[in-house]
């Protein structure tokens, strides 16, 4: 287990923590305006919601970006953003397009509520830091991601 430092304001071991949260949000605005993209034609309403969310997540990734630099880190983004992929909406696209926005919902809805849990995890981790700025930004993240996850949970009823 990593040991936090309670005593100076630059804590690495937190800094590291958010970078990964943060790679998962630039994966996130990526998936989301991948949706957005190709169901535009389709869901016109449900491409207008993802690319919403793709905006919101964006200012999670700033923010993040913002917090690693305090927190002694370079927030210089090391990862490769993946997509899902692969939704082929071009041949009968008024059967496709609702099938493929289910199977698209269910999976970001799991992937939402993990990143809730996450970012409450790294908000008890920040206040056993005494970094109280941090956590509070990592709660209202998880409340950001868990309101994400209701949302498209309605979609799907």
């Amino acid at each position: 287990m990593t040991e936090y430092c309670n005593h100076c304001h630059k804590n690495l071991p937190l800094a590291c923590e958010a970078a990964r949260a943060r790679a998962g949000e630039l994966n996130s605005v990526s998936e989301y305006l991948y949706l957005s993209i190709m169901f535009a034609d389709a869901l016109p309403e449900l491409s207008e919601y993802w690319n919403k969310l793709a905006m919101e997540e964006m200012h999670h990734h700033r923010a993040l970006g913002e917090l690693i630099l305090r927190l002694g880190g370079d927030p210089a983004e090391r990862s490769a953003v993946r997509n899902s992929g692969k939704i082929n909406l071009c041949q009968d696209c008024d059967s496709r397009a609702p099938v493929a926005a289910t199977r698209a919902l269910k999976r970001n809805i799991a992937d939402e509520r993990n990143s809730s849990e996450n970012y409450r995890r790294l908000a008890a981790i920040a206040e056993r830091c005494g970094d109280t700025p941090a956590a509070a930004l990592f709660r209202k993240f998880s409340a950001d991601e868990a309101k994400h996850a209701k949302e498209q949970e309605a979609m799907l009823s």
